[in-house]
């Protein structure tokens, strides 16, 4: 599954779009795009200033956005998300892969906490996969899966991750939604364990 997700990050990120990609090949993995993947689809919430995407080696695509973020109460009080365009139907797995790398930890730590999520696009922002990873200094990949309850419109869904878990600074690249549709068998999937 890693070499699929970076397969699909690599055609994204050469300006491919979503939709010329499921033309290529029916049987191609890109056919489950959800959202509009590069780092420009970055909108971060709880900032005087939008982060601009700047070139970052080791990351797929080379551009990531920074933002620093002070920890909060509320996780999601500095927030990243993209909007989900496609529509999620009652028992589709999802899956968000999200790359992400701790560019300053926090005081006396080598790492940081990074919640991930697929979620309902307002209030009551119920979630439909989510998950915590631990990041670092290198880029890697973070990992929520899921199975839908519900039917959700196209643009009614987005992904968020939740920054304000410490003081740090953290670096986003490239984030996916994947929709592998009904009884997909969930194992197969990547976990942030892996």
């Amino acid at each position: 599954m890693r070499i699929f997700i970076g397969l699909i990050a690599a055609l994204v990120l050469t300006g491919a779009t979503a939709a010329s990609l499921r033309a290529q090949d029916a049987d191609d993995i890109t056919q489950y795009i959800i959202n509009n993947p590069p780092v420009g689809s970055w909108q971060i919430n709880g900032v005087e200033t939008q982060p601009r995407p700047r070139r970052a080696e080791g990351v797929l695509g080379e551009r990531a956005i920074s933002v620093q973020a002070r920890r909060a109460a509320q996780p999601w009080a500095v927030s990243g998300g993209m909007s989900i365009r496609g529509e999620i139907k009652q028992g589709d797995t999802i899956l968000l892969a999200v790359w992400a790398r701790l560019a300053s930890p926090p005081a006396g730590q080598t790492t940081s906490t990074l919640p991930v999520r697929v979620q309902q696009a307002t209030a009551p922002y119920a979630a439909i996969a989510e998950a915590t990873g631990e990041i670092g200094p290198e880029w890697k990949m973070v990992y929520a899966s899921g199975v839908a309850q519900q039917d959700y419109a196209g643009g009614s869904t987005g992904l968020a991750v939740h920054l304000a878990t410490a003081d740090h600074t953290v670096e986003l690249g490239p984030a996916l939604v994947l929709d592998f549709g009904q009884d997909y068998d969930a194992n197969k999937l990547p976990t942030n364990e892996d």
